[in-house]
């Protein structure tokens, strides 16, 4: 079974559980007044480095006898371990979650709301942007509370530019000139491809099909509408580039694309903030900017992010001491910490504000597309099925060769019974 669709089952039977065992005994976290929460996270790269550096602090400086042991593994791994970690009272306290995942823990009575925490004292809800709030969001209730926020940016590698004869300063500023440049940056004697698309690359492919204009459901999320015009022509442009004018690979996991990107074989890639530490870390002469803007020039983009969430299996004793944490992560110090060294835009006005933060090339390029972006089919928890079970597959098949219509047409009636299921 797949791990998401067994992620799904096993947070659909957690519920019963807990009303079957009652609730989590957390005692043996509280000692002498002191208290030990766990949490886990998938931050498995150098940003995990940072994130361990900023627990650590708060371990050392919090007065309230708060200690914070975390347990980090990938997401997919989180994602398999956790509902039944909570259905047999063994998850974490708290934990980190993907915009993308956590619809389905809430669907599920998986995660309790918290809603409260603004009302937490020393918390200043309106330093958060609204639309990192409404990351957090189902129906008016706040069930996790923003970590970080990100998008899909572009990053080109300037020497690859130059060498190829084109201004190593201005790169596509539109997704046609980024179909126009990327043959031109094809070296096949060094192994550099102009662009390279995923396999798993949904977060790409929405963006450029809400960029020209198209969309993956209706208005109310209760029917596909993938197959349209403006979808055929984004897919027809993907197999132009990438089948027919070679210029990246056909198939290529986002690992891989990011290896090709640092190791200076790739001249274009859309990937998150994540990428600019590896760049750096390879020394890469390398910009950053906003993902490609449609042909009508409207500034749009998806916005994507991390959150705290809390269990249902975590007892209501803890919350205090977990909304201390989160609330210490949300300050302008940790924020600038965050941004800084992870090149990540902030949501915090404080930290947007702050003259290092505003001193920081990368970081400010990227605040910009966060003024726009909006959460993509927030509250849905049936992204993850539809990415997994019919984009990321589509797209495989698309960048091997197969019609692009009749691969639009399958995809939009596998998305529209996804959608018509409760």
């Amino acid at each position: 079974m797949h791990k998401k669709l067994l992620s799904i089952v096993l947070i659909s039977i957690l519920v019963f559980g807990l009303a079957a065992c009652g609730g989590k005994d957390n005692s043996k976290g509280e000692k002498n007044g002191k208290v030990t929460l766990t949490m886990w996270n998938g931050f498995t790269a150098s940003d995990g480095e940072i994130l361990k550096e900023i627990v650590n602090e708060f371990n050392k400086s919090n007065d309230k006898g708060i200690t914070v042991k975390m347990d980090i593994m990938t997401w997919a791994n989180l994602n398999e371990k956790l509902p039944s970690a909570i259905s047999a009272k063994s998850a974490p306290d708290f934990t980190l979650l993907n915009y993308g995942d956590f619809a389905q823990y809430v669907k599920n009575g998986a995660v309790q709301p918290l809603d409260d925490f603004w009302d937490f004292d020393g918390v200043d809800k309106a330093d958060f942007s609204d639309t990192a709030v409404q990351l957090g969001q189902i129906d008016d209730t706040q069930y996790f509370i923003p970590m970080q926020v990100q998008g899909m940016y572009l990053f080109w590698n300037k020497d690859l530019f130059e060498a190829a004869g084109l201004d190593p300063e201005v790169p596509p500023k539109t997704w046609d000139e980024l179909t126009e440049m990327a043959p031109k940056l094809v070296d096949a004697s060094k192994n550099v491809s102009g662009f390279a698309l995923p396999k798993e690359g949904n977060p790409v492919l929405y963006n450029w099909i809400l960029d020209n204009g198209g969309n993956l459901a209706n208005g109310d999320e209760t029917k596909s509408a993938f197959a349209s015009d403006e979808t055929l022509e984004v897919l027809e442009k993907i197999q132009t580039m990438i089948h027919d004018q070679k210029v990246g690979p056909e198939s290529i996991s986002g690992a891989e694309v990011d290896n090709l990107m640092n190791a200076g074989q790739l001249a274009i890639e859309i990937n998150g903030p994540w990428l600019n530490n590896g760049l750096k870390k390879n020394e890469i002469n390398y910009g950053v900017t906003t993902v490609p803007l449609g042909s009508n020039g409207k500034e749009q983009a998806i916005l994507d992010g991390v959150g705290f969430g809390i269990p249902s299996s975590t007892d209501s004793s803890k919350k205090v001491a977990i909304y201390e944490f989160i609330k210490f992560w949300n300050t302008t110090e940790v924020g600038k910490k965050w941004s800084i060294e992870n090149g990540f835009p902030p949501y915090l006005q404080s930290v947007a504000d702050d003259p290092e933060v505003k001193d920081n090339e990368i970081v400010t390029e990227l605040y910009k597309q966060i003024e726009y972006a909006e959460p993509f089919m927030p509250g849905s928890h049936k992204i993850p099925t539809i990415n997994n079970d019919v984009i990321n597959p589509m797209i495989e098949k698309l960048l091997a060769g197969d019609d692009p219509k009749q691969l639009m047409d399958k995809a939009d009636e596998e998305i529209d019974k996804i959608l018509s299921e409760d």
